[in-house]
């Protein structure tokens, strides 16, 4: 069975293509029609990837809703994505928005500096004087569509502390995170900070899930 959208067609075996016309037409669930070992496994195998490729676009866009302005509507949110409120905040603290907007903010990583050659990339240094910082290795995702020339190095970031989600932006990067485990740190970053390290969007996110 062939599925198509916006010219693009993709084979897929035909058990997972009526799954997913029932599933986006609302019908009832069917079961498969696959009877050998092979078949349903590889079923199972292509269905799990689809549901944790949903699952990423899902939190990336719960991100998105959340950080769209100071006041967004986080009952509706909740009842869209089908999470209690405690799972809910989980998830987007993962995403590195805060577990309660009325009282905590964003980091918000804008720059960065290449530790090989102590270059300052999208910043002065009077803009990132005194301002908290971490350094990791930047290794893109495989999948990135135009590496640019700081992959493999290691970079220091930059951040504000608790940036408030209005203020902070983030538009497109919503969702999409830099880490630092050794200091406890989850940082968003800007959309200017997102298109100097990685040159297109179409990327994976570098917390698939915040649960």
């Amino acid at each position: 069975m062939k599925i198509g959208f916006d010219g693009e067609r993709v084979e897929v075996p035909a058990d997972l293509g009526r799954a997913l016309l029932a599933a986006l037409r609302g019908d009832r669930v069917e079961p498969p029609q696959a009877g050998a070992f092979e078949d349903l496994t590889a079923l199972v195998s292509r269905l799990s990837g689809l549901m944790q490729h949903l699952g990423v676009v899902k939190e990336l866009a719960m991100s998105r809703a959340d950080a769209t302005g100071g006041y967004s509507n986080r009952r509706a949110l909740g009842a869209a994505a089908a999470m209690a409120p405690s799972q809910l905040g989980r998830v987007l603290e993962g995403h590195g928005l805060p577990r309660d907007r009325r009282s905590g903010g964003v980091n918000l990583a804008f720059a960065f500096r290449t530790t090989d050659d102590g270059a300052l990339h999208l910043a002065t240094e009077a803009e990132v004087a005194d301002l908290p910082s971490f350094t990791l290795p930047f290794t893109p995702a495989e999948r990135a569509t135009a590496p640019t020339d700081f992959a493999g190095r290691e970079l220091t970031f930059y951040y504000r502390p608790q940036v408030p989600i209005a203020v902070a932006d983030l538009g497109r990067t919503a969702g999409y995170t830099l880490r630092s485990t050794e200091q406890g740190v989850i940082a968003c970053v800007t959309e200017a900070l997102f298109d100097a390290l990685f040159g297109d969007p179409r990327i994976d996110p570098t917390r698939p899930t915040g649960r």
